[in-house]
């Protein structure tokens, strides 16, 4: 079992690091890591060469500030069985991918665990759990809305590859690309597990393109 772990990032080296500091801190090692840069003028080259993960990719980008582009780039140059997304910051709990190595199996094509969800600007957290897994889950996704988060997922890659499924890279999907996602994956029958484990953190501030409304209110209506 081997994972690669697909970071998109620009202009986010402070919060990048962290995030690379909880994968360089896994218990498990089955995994590659793949940094997609969309030409950072930060100090992102820095942060990345200092990284020592073993398995480490580093690609440049022009996305056009479509996060989907650099997604897809991570998905061709993987080498995993299955696929973690993260947002540059997100962070992994030391014992994420040694979870993944005890719990799954060839059965699941997608699995989502717990997370805790932190407020960068004010410190505030709260844990998030996702599901359950229901009858007529695709039709419950269209009325309620995402019922997984892209950084706590985890993705078979054969699944994605044959039924040609990945980010949608339309301008007017932009921040819910990943609820696309995982309605394709749905549809297309992917067999799911949800665990109740808290395996990583998901952050927001302000700034942020998660924490703008209208934003994100306007990508869902064009995504349904």
């Amino acid at each position: 079992m081997y994972f690669s772990i697909i970071i998109p990032t620009y202009n986010n080296a402070v919060l990048l690091k962290r995030t690379l500091n909880s994968i360089e801190n896994q218990n498990g090692k089955n995994f590659e890591l793949i940094v997609v840069d969309n030409h950072s003028k930060d100090e992102t080259d820095e942060i990345i060469k200092k990284c020592s993960v073993e398995n480490l990719i580093y690609k440049k980008i022009n996305n056009e500030g479509v996060i989907a582009k650099s997604r897809n780039l991570g998905i061709k140059f993987s080498k995993g069985d299955w696929l973690i997304f993260l947002d540059s910051d997100d962070l992994l709990h030391e014992n994420k991918i040694n979870f993944l190595n005890n719990n799954l199996t060839k059965e699941y094509d997608l699995v989502c665990n717990a997370e805790k969800i932190v407020n960068l600007d004010t410190g505030a957290d709260k844990i998030w759990k996702y599901g359950p897994l229901e009858k007529n889950f695709y039709q419950k996704m269209l009325t309620i809305g995402n019922q997984f988060s892209t950084s706590a997922s985890v993705v078979k890659k054969d699944f994605i590859i044959q039924h040609s499924i990945y980010f949608n890279e339309k301008k007017d999907f932009i921040t819910a690309e990943d609820y696309d996602f995982f309605l394709n994956l749905v549809n297309f029958g992917a067999k799911i597990k949800f665990f109740d484990n808290i395996l990583g953190e998901h952050s927001f501030y302000k700034g942020s393109q998660s924490s703008n409304y209208n934003l994100h209110k306007n990508a869902v209506k064009s995504v349904l």
